[in-house]
């Protein structure tokens, strides 16, 4: 079957450009349109899905875009909503492509369910946004981006953290640590702090440089530290940032929870087998993740009128293992 990469490939242009072309999209030059079309009659292609063509109905779908497709979390929820979704009576096409690709494929097909994941700060690019027009039908962005006249389900990280410190002080914990990025998270452990009357200290927040775990910083934290009192607590933002860490202390002859309890973020199920004690964790449930996105997606968004866009956000919850305990002074 002829594809618009055959097309563009012959034309010398870009999928994208092809896909408008056959459309008529936007921002083709009359010139290029003409060769893409006469390309295209030559190839004896026919725009749309197969399923488009062969019956004039559209498939029973839905698209999964996640052009970051990386980590346990990403796994587990693509294969829940792959599964939940068969359930329903959908199949699913996943897409790992750059987001505007991916949407193009999506459009090709005929899918009008989309499920997106993007992270907070994403924007979208003038193609993506070519692309989001031609689009007809229901989309959910999920993960803390927003998208015009689409749906959103965010993440309350802010509130995960939090509950992790109220958790830790609960103990009696008072010195806590935060391993990972500068993001709301982050602002999640400060309010926590704050809200639970802890002292912030600077130097009890470590950031990995470019995905590697700065271990003299740990070793001087954990170890080495000249002050009086160390940390009796860390929370760790990912378990990608988790499992570099956990190589650190073992390096270190660091035991978990006699020299600190730890709380990693992500709820799944890796996170019992790590350690010799299963790690107390706070985050969404994948599978609650994966509902919720389908009730979006399936059901009207729940009654709404159309072009009503849902804003919802998806609560976290927090797991208690054996990882926390209360501090060895």
């Amino acid at each position: 079957m002829v594809t618009l990469k055959d097309i563009a490939d012959a034309a010398g242009v870009t999928t994208a450009t092809v896909s408008r072309a056959l459309n008529d999209g936007p921002g083709v030059k009359p010139a290029t349109r003409d060769k893409i079309m006469a390309i295209a009659r030559q190839l004896n292609y026919f725009s749309g899905s197969p399923a488009k063509r062969v019956s004039g109905t559209k498939p029973n779908s839905i698209g999964i875009i996640w052009s970051y497709a990386y980590g346990l979390f990403f796994n587990h929820v693509c294969l829940e909503l792959q599964r939940q979704a068969a359930l329903r009576g959908y199949y699913s096409l996943v897409s790992f492509a750059p987001p505007d690709e991916a949407l193009l494929h999506m459009n090709e097909h005929g899918i009008d369910k989309v499920f997106f994941w993007c992270g907070p700060g994403w924007k979208p690019s003038l193609e993506f946004l070519q692309e989001k027009q031609r689009f007809h039908g229901e989309m959910l962005v999920v993960g803390g981006g927003s998208i015009e006249g689409a749906h959103r389900l965010s993440i309350d990280r802010v509130g995960a953290i939090k509950k992790a410190i109220h958790h830790l002080a609960e103990l009696g914990h008072k010195r806590i640590a935060f391993v990972g990025a500068s993001s709301e998270k982050l602002v999640g452990y400060t309010l926590g702090l704050l809200e639970n009357r802890l002292e912030y200290d600077p130097e009890f927040f470590v950031q990995p440089l470019n995905g590697s775990m700065p271990e003299q910083q740990i070793a001087k934290l954990l170890v080495h530290n000249d002050k009086p009192q160390r940390p009796t607590a860390v929370i760790v933002d990912s378990h990608g940032y988790l499992f570099p860490f956990l190589q650190t202390i073992r390096k270190l002859k660091l035991s978990v929870p006699e020299h600190f309890s730890l709380v990693a973020y992500e709820l799944i199920p890796e996170l019992e087998k790590l350690l010799e004690v299963p790690i107390t964790a706070v985050g969404p449930r994948y599978e609650r993740l994966a509902e919720r996105s389908l009730d979006l997606l399936l059901s009207g968004a729940g009654g709404q009128p159309e072009g009503h866009w849902q804003d919802l956000m998806l609560e976290t919850e927090l797991i208690v293992r054996e990882s926390t305990a209360s501090p060895q002074e």
